[in-house]
Protein backbone atom coordinates (compact mmCIF):
# COMPACT_ATOMS: atom_id res chain seq x y z
CA UNK A 1 0.00 0.00 0.00
CA UNK A 2 3.10 2.28 0.44
CA UNK A 3 3.24 2.19 -3.09
CA UNK A 4 -0.63 2.71 -4.17
CA UNK A 5 -1.00 5.83 -2.34
CA UNK A 6 2.44 7.23 -2.78
CA UNK A 7 1.52 7.43 -5.90
CA UNK A 8 -1.64 9.48 -4.94
CA UNK A 9 0.65 11.83 -3.36
CA UNK A 10 1.99 13.03 -7.35
CA UNK A 11 -1.08 15.74 -7.29
CA UNK A 12 -0.27 17.20 -4.11
CA UNK A 13 3.57 18.66 -4.98
CA UNK A 14 4.62 21.67 -5.40
CA UNK A 15 8.39 22.26 -6.86
CA UNK A 16 9.91 22.16 -4.14
CA UNK A 17 9.25 18.82 -3.07
CA UNK A 18 8.37 16.82 -6.29
CA UNK A 19 12.41 15.62 -6.47
CA UNK A 20 11.36 13.79 -2.39
CA UNK A 21 8.41 12.00 -3.88
CA UNK A 22 10.09 8.68 -3.95
CA UNK A 23 10.77 9.14 -0.31
CA UNK A 24 7.79 9.17 1.04
CA UNK A 25 5.80 6.83 3.45
CA UNK A 26 2.16 6.54 4.06
CA UNK A 27 0.37 6.53 7.20
CA UNK A 28 -2.72 5.06 6.61
CA UNK A 29 -2.78 1.17 8.41
CA UNK A 30 -4.00 2.02 11.91
CA UNK A 31 -7.64 2.80 11.09
CA UNK A 32 -8.79 1.53 7.64
CA UNK A 33 -12.10 4.26 8.22
CA UNK A 34 -9.38 6.96 8.84
CA UNK A 35 -8.05 6.15 5.22
CA UNK A 36 -11.03 5.98 3.66
CA UNK A 37 -12.07 9.44 5.28
CA UNK A 38 -8.40 10.83 4.18
CA UNK A 39 -8.85 9.33 0.34
CA UNK A 40 -12.53 11.20 0.26
CA UNK A 41 -10.59 14.70 1.60
CA UNK A 42 -7.85 14.00 -1.17
CA UNK A 43 -9.96 13.25 -4.01
CA UNK A 44 -11.06 16.77 -3.00
CA UNK A 45 -8.18 18.30 -3.47
CA UNK A 46 -7.80 16.22 -6.38
CA UNK A 47 -10.59 17.54 -8.55
CA UNK A 48 -9.61 21.05 -8.35
CA UNK A 49 -6.14 20.87 -9.44
CA UNK A 50 -7.26 18.17 -12.30
CA UNK A 51 -9.55 19.51 -14.29
CA UNK A 52 -9.41 20.96 -17.44
CA UNK A 53 -8.53 24.23 -17.20
CA UNK A 54 -10.17 27.12 -19.22
CA UNK A 55 -7.19 29.62 -19.61
CA UNK A 56 -8.37 31.70 -22.58
CA UNK A 57 -11.68 33.50 -23.41
CA UNK A 58 -15.11 32.52 -24.85
CA UNK A 59 -14.49 33.72 -29.00
CA UNK A 60 -14.42 31.48 -31.23
CA UNK A 61 -10.77 30.76 -32.58
CA UNK A 62 -12.22 30.55 -36.62
CA UNK A 63 -11.97 27.71 -38.98
CA UNK A 64 -8.60 28.54 -39.65
CA UNK A 65 -7.37 29.71 -36.14
CA UNK A 66 -4.62 27.11 -34.05
CA UNK A 67 -3.51 27.66 -30.25
CA UNK A 68 -0.61 25.88 -28.69
CA UNK A 69 0.54 26.78 -25.06
CA UNK A 70 2.22 25.31 -22.41
CA UNK A 71 0.46 26.29 -18.85
CA UNK A 72 1.22 25.91 -15.00
CA UNK A 73 -1.20 25.38 -12.19
CA UNK A 74 -0.89 26.17 -8.19
CA UNK A 75 -3.61 24.64 -6.23
CA UNK A 76 -4.20 25.15 -2.56
CA UNK A 77 -4.76 22.40 -0.76
CA UNK A 78 -8.00 22.23 2.21
CA UNK A 79 -7.63 18.83 3.44
CA UNK A 80 -4.07 19.26 4.73
CA UNK A 81 -4.39 16.35 7.69
CA UNK A 82 -5.89 13.60 4.86
CA UNK A 83 -2.51 14.22 2.87
CA UNK A 84 -0.83 13.98 5.90
CA UNK A 85 -2.61 10.98 6.67
CA UNK A 86 -1.84 9.07 3.25
CA UNK A 87 1.62 10.57 2.89
CA UNK A 88 2.82 11.47 5.99
CA UNK A 89 4.11 14.59 4.12
CA UNK A 90 2.81 18.45 4.56
CA UNK A 91 1.21 19.38 1.87
CA UNK A 92 0.01 23.03 1.20
CA UNK A 93 -0.70 23.26 -2.58
CA UNK A 94 -0.78 21.06 -5.87
CA UNK A 95 1.41 21.86 -8.50
CA UNK A 96 1.56 21.02 -12.26
CA UNK A 97 2.89 21.89 -15.77
CA UNK A 98 2.32 20.66 -19.18
CA UNK A 99 1.15 21.82 -22.83
CA UNK A 100 -2.36 22.43 -24.49
CA UNK A 101 -3.62 22.93 -28.29
CA UNK A 102 -6.65 24.20 -29.80
CA UNK A 103 -8.65 24.35 -33.06
CA UNK A 104 -10.88 26.04 -34.66
CA UNK A 105 -13.83 24.07 -36.94
CA UNK A 106 -16.68 25.57 -38.67
CA UNK A 107 -19.78 27.25 -37.00
CA UNK A 108 -18.20 28.04 -33.70
CA UNK A 109 -16.95 25.31 -32.50
CA UNK A 110 -13.23 24.91 -30.81
CA UNK A 111 -11.77 21.44 -29.86
CA UNK A 112 -8.48 21.47 -27.48
CA UNK A 113 -6.59 19.10 -25.88
CA UNK A 114 -3.37 19.06 -23.04
CA UNK A 115 -0.90 16.96 -21.42
CA UNK A 116 0.69 17.07 -18.39
CA UNK A 117 3.81 14.91 -16.75
CA UNK A 118 4.27 15.67 -13.07
CA UNK A 119 8.20 15.64 -12.63
CA UNK A 120 9.92 12.50 -10.89
CA UNK A 121 7.20 10.46 -11.21
CA UNK A 122 5.13 8.16 -14.32
CA UNK A 123 2.20 10.24 -13.55
CA UNK A 124 0.04 11.89 -16.25
CA UNK A 125 -2.92 14.06 -16.71
CA UNK A 126 -4.06 13.88 -20.15
CA UNK A 127 -7.93 15.09 -21.51
CA UNK A 128 -9.95 17.14 -24.58
CA UNK A 129 -12.61 19.82 -24.86
CA UNK A 130 -15.14 20.34 -27.16
CA UNK A 131 -16.48 24.25 -26.92
CA UNK A 132 -19.58 26.06 -28.48
CA UNK A 133 -19.69 29.72 -29.41
CA UNK A 134 -23.26 31.16 -28.73
CA UNK A 135 -22.36 34.27 -29.53
CA UNK A 136 -18.47 34.26 -31.47
CA UNK A 137 -17.65 37.98 -30.68
CA UNK A 138 -16.38 40.74 -32.47
CA UNK A 139 -15.65 44.88 -32.44
CA UNK A 140 -19.64 45.52 -30.49
CA UNK A 141 -20.75 42.23 -29.44
CA UNK A 142 -19.10 40.13 -26.35
CA UNK A 143 -18.42 36.34 -26.86
CA UNK A 144 -20.53 33.65 -25.23
CA UNK A 145 -19.42 29.95 -25.21
CA UNK A 146 -20.30 26.92 -23.53
CA UNK A 147 -17.99 24.29 -22.96
CA UNK A 148 -17.96 20.19 -22.06
CA UNK A 149 -14.27 18.38 -21.19
CA UNK A 150 -13.28 15.21 -19.70
CA UNK A 151 -10.12 14.65 -18.08
CA UNK A 152 -7.93 11.15 -16.88
CA UNK A 153 -5.32 9.89 -15.52
CA UNK A 154 -2.29 7.16 -16.50
CA UNK A 155 0.96 6.09 -14.38
CA UNK A 156 -1.28 5.72 -10.58
CA UNK A 157 -0.79 2.25 -9.62
CA UNK A 158 -3.96 1.74 -7.45
CA UNK A 159 -6.63 3.97 -8.66
CA UNK A 160 -7.92 5.18 -11.71
CA UNK A 161 -9.42 8.93 -11.76
CA UNK A 162 -11.39 10.36 -14.50
CA UNK A 163 -13.40 13.77 -14.58
CA UNK A 164 -15.90 15.73 -16.61
CA UNK A 165 -16.24 19.55 -16.25
CA UNK A 166 -18.70 21.58 -17.80
CA UNK A 167 -19.05 25.73 -17.84
CA UNK A 168 -20.32 28.75 -19.67
CA UNK A 169 -18.02 31.75 -20.05
CA UNK A 170 -17.77 35.37 -21.14
CA UNK A 171 -15.67 37.46 -22.50
CA UNK A 172 -15.20 41.03 -24.42
CA UNK A 173 -12.48 42.09 -26.00
CA UNK A 174 -10.24 45.45 -25.57
CA UNK A 175 -7.41 46.10 -28.28
CA UNK A 176 -4.65 43.83 -26.74
CA UNK A 177 -6.80 42.84 -24.06
CA UNK A 178 -9.93 40.09 -23.22
CA UNK A 179 -11.18 39.52 -19.68
CA UNK A 180 -13.39 36.86 -19.65
CA UNK A 181 -15.18 35.20 -16.86
CA UNK A 182 -17.23 31.85 -16.31
CA UNK A 183 -18.87 29.46 -14.64
CA UNK A 184 -19.77 25.27 -14.21
CA UNK A 185 -19.35 22.41 -12.74
CA UNK A 186 -16.83 19.43 -12.06
CA UNK A 187 -18.23 15.60 -11.50
CA UNK A 188 -15.21 13.63 -10.67
CA UNK A 189 -14.56 9.87 -9.29
CA UNK A 190 -11.47 8.45 -8.02
CA UNK A 191 -11.32 4.42 -8.08
CA UNK A 192 -9.29 2.02 -6.02
CA UNK A 193 -7.63 -0.60 -7.78
CA UNK A 194 -5.23 -3.39 -6.15
CA UNK A 195 -3.76 -3.15 -3.02
CA UNK A 196 -5.95 0.02 -1.98
CA UNK A 197 -9.33 -1.82 -2.18
CA UNK A 198 -8.26 -5.37 -1.27
CA UNK A 199 -5.90 -4.57 1.47
CA UNK A 200 -7.08 -1.56 2.92
CA UNK A 201 -10.65 -2.08 1.79
CA UNK A 202 -11.14 1.84 -0.05
CA UNK A 203 -14.17 2.22 -1.83
CA UNK A 204 -14.79 4.84 -5.42
CA UNK A 205 -15.18 8.52 -3.89
CA UNK A 206 -17.29 11.08 -6.11
CA UNK A 207 -16.61 14.91 -6.22
CA UNK A 208 -18.71 17.04 -7.40
CA UNK A 209 -18.10 20.57 -6.94
CA UNK A 210 -19.04 24.29 -8.62
CA UNK A 211 -16.21 26.03 -10.36
CA UNK A 212 -15.59 30.05 -11.21
CA UNK A 213 -13.08 31.15 -13.09
CA UNK A 214 -11.80 34.95 -14.22
CA UNK A 215 -8.73 35.50 -16.65
CA UNK A 216 -7.25 38.24 -19.00
CA UNK A 217 -5.99 37.05 -22.22
CA UNK A 218 -3.22 39.67 -23.38
CA UNK A 219 -2.22 39.19 -27.28
CA UNK A 220 0.44 40.62 -28.64
CA UNK A 221 0.81 39.56 -32.38
CA UNK A 222 1.21 35.87 -32.25
CA UNK A 223 2.16 35.76 -28.46
CA UNK A 224 -0.50 35.64 -26.20
CA UNK A 225 -0.17 35.60 -22.28
CA UNK A 226 -3.38 34.13 -20.04
CA UNK A 227 -3.27 34.70 -16.30
CA UNK A 228 -5.87 32.92 -14.25
CA UNK A 229 -7.77 32.58 -10.88
CA UNK A 230 -10.41 29.60 -10.37
CA UNK A 231 -12.25 28.66 -7.42
CA UNK A 232 -13.64 25.05 -7.62
CA UNK A 233 -15.32 24.20 -4.31
CA UNK A 234 -13.26 25.44 -1.41
CA UNK A 235 -9.71 25.53 -3.22
CA UNK A 236 -8.14 28.04 -4.84
CA UNK A 237 -6.10 27.47 -7.84
CA UNK A 238 -4.04 30.19 -10.42
CA UNK A 239 -3.02 29.24 -13.71
CA UNK A 240 -1.10 30.84 -16.38
CA UNK A 241 -0.99 30.25 -20.39
CA UNK A 242 1.95 31.85 -22.57
CA UNK A 243 1.15 30.32 -25.71
CA UNK A 244 1.24 31.28 -29.80
CA UNK A 245 -2.06 31.40 -31.71
CA UNK A 246 -2.27 31.26 -35.90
Amino acid sequence: MRRSLLACSFVLLTPRVFAATTEFGVDCNAVVSDCQAAFDGAVQDISSALNYKQLGPAEATGITGIGVGVIANYTTTENKDAWQTLTGTDVDAVGMAGIVATKGLPFGIDVGAFYTAIPDTSVKAYGAELRYAILEGGVAQPALAVRGAYTRTAGIDDFDYEAWNADVSLSKGFAVLTPYIGAGYIWATATPTGSAEQDFGLSEVDAEKERFFAGLRLSLGFLELTPEYERSGDNNAYNLRVGLSF
